[in-house]
């Protein structure tokens, strides 16, 4: 687990993300964990961000290790990695 790159990892998503998640998004146990609020619809609100976050990591040069992801509501959650 590196613990300060997945920090530069999360405060940059922090600020790419649509605001709407900006606050939901943190590190948890070598994992960012973002949660969903509300009533909206999990599979549509999970394909937009795994979505958004494939495209604001294919920008980071020189990735330092393998980046999971878990998007959660109340009710569901799902997991998915982007590969070094």
């Amino acid at each position: 687990m590196n613990t300060p790159y997945l920090n530069r990892v999360l405060i940059y998503l922090q600020q790419e993300l649509p605001e709407i998640y900006r606050e939901h998004i943190t590190l948890t146990g070598g994992k960012l964990v973002i949660t969903l609020t509300g009533t909206a619809d999990f599979n549509l609100g999970y394909e937009t961000l795994q979505q958004t976050i494939v495209n604001n990591i294919s920008r980071i040069r020189n990735r330092q290790i393998d980046l999971e992801f878990t998007i959660k509501s109340k009710f569901q959650e799902r997991d998915f990695k982007i590969f070094k």
